[in-house]
């Protein structure tokens, strides 16, 4: 399972077998030019405060000189305060709305002072400042948000990669354990066949080569169908659980409602997550269950893929157990890329029940 780093090209990011889309590119030219405005302002942020401060204190001093109509220029400024509220949120703007208030209130006062200053009406700047203060709230709300995001983007990222180093970790011990020391004996038995000194003698080393080179091909292919099972796009998700439960290590009943049995309810991507799931808790039954026996339903109703696998064997304490001993963390994560639901329920002495529920790609009126 790669996972590429953040990109904001056309193209989605891909997270395992899941696409995430990236920056959409076919938004309006408008959103796009909008987009690297603000990326620009993102990156400057002190530089274009100023610069809104100094334009706004400039429209104040061509209103003190009358050059042009002072509600004019005040409109000037109060576009200049949306700006601000907008770019850099509620607490940097209000100070800035008291400043302008004042200023208003001394123009207002100015000709009973004595300076010849036009009159202008005021009644409508309440409003404005409203506005004001609204969009500076809502800026500050979109901000928070995209935080949030950012922060859970980065929180699934670092357990992506956390469940990503153990898969690494599981297959290189498989690896090593299993088709590393087959192939350690194949070599020691070729050996011992080339120092052999009689035609049985050879015969029986060459017989013993052959046997553990058929079973390092078939660990091998186990491990290569393992990392991407190949006929899952040709067969369909049902069919390869199917085939799945005939190779796990333990009796494997397998029950296909006609709903599940459809192609095309899940996208290949989400297929592939769903197999992975359903795949990692036979492993589990298979390993450390003890059961005679072990089952799985695949059931499509109402819009949701429900997928249950479960044994009557030893069962443990999910409280007692490391999750990434029995891969718990793996299945939970792809079950969150998928949206989806899954639940581990175990006991010991009661057996293991894995039960999934995936919203499907169409809705399915079939059943179990």
């Amino acid at each position: 399972m790669t996972i590429p780093p953040y990109t904001s090209t056309s193209k989605p990011v891909g997270i395992g077998s899941v696409t995430l889309p990236a920056r959409n590119d076919e938004a309006p030219a408008t959103g796009r030019i909008l987009d690297r405005w603000l990326d620009r302002v993102a990156g400057r942020p002190r530089r274009v405060q100023l610069a809104l401060d100094v334009a706004m204190v400039l429209v104040a001093l061509l209103i003190v000189a009358q050059v042009a109509p002072p509600e004019f220029l005040f409109h000037v400024i109060f576009v200049g305060l949306v700006m601000h509220a907008f770019l850099f949120g509620l607490a940097d703007t209000l100070w800035r709305i008291g400043i302008v208030s004042v200023a208003l209130l001394g123009y207002e006062a100015a000709p009973g002072l004595g300076v010849p200053f036009q009159p202008m009406d005021l009644t409508e700047w309440s409003l404005m400042f409203v506005i004001a203060v609204l969009v500076a709230w809502m800026a500050d709300r979109r901000a928070t948000t995209a935080r949030q995001y950012a922060s859970l983007f980065r929180g699934a990222s670092d357990r992506l990669l956390a469940v990503q180093e153990d898969e690494r970790r599981r297959f290189a011990r498989e690896l090593h354990d299993g088709v590393g020391q087959t192939l350690t004996a194949l070599t020691l038995t070729l050996h011992a066949a080339a120092a052999g000194r009689g035609r049985s003698e050879v015969g029986a080393r060459l017989s013993s080569a052959r046997r553990l080179a058929k079973d390092a091909l078939l660990e091998t292919h186990d491990l290569a169908e393992r990392l991407r099972p190949a006929r899952l796009e040709q067969i369909g998700l049902a069919a390869a659980v199917r085939e799945l439960g005939g190779r796990v290590g333990l009796p494997v009943r397998v029950q296909i409602g006609p709903g599940a049995a459809e192609t095309g309810l899940l996208d290949p991507g989400a297929a592939a997550e769903v197999y992975r799931i359903v795949q990692e808790a036979l492993a589990n039954a298979a390993r450390h269950s003890g059961a005679p026996l072990a089952r799985v339903v695949l059931a499509a109703k109402d819009g949701v893929l429900r997928v249950v696998v479960d044994d009557e064997g030893h069962g443990f304490d999910p409280a007692d157990v490391r999750e990434t001993g029995l891969g718990l963390a793996g299945m939970r994560e792809r079950a969150a890329l998928l949206g989806a639901h899954l639940r581990v329920e175990s006991a010991p002495g009661r057996g293991t029940r894995v039960a999934l529920e995936v919203p499907l790609t169409r809705s399915s009126g079939g059943g179990a």
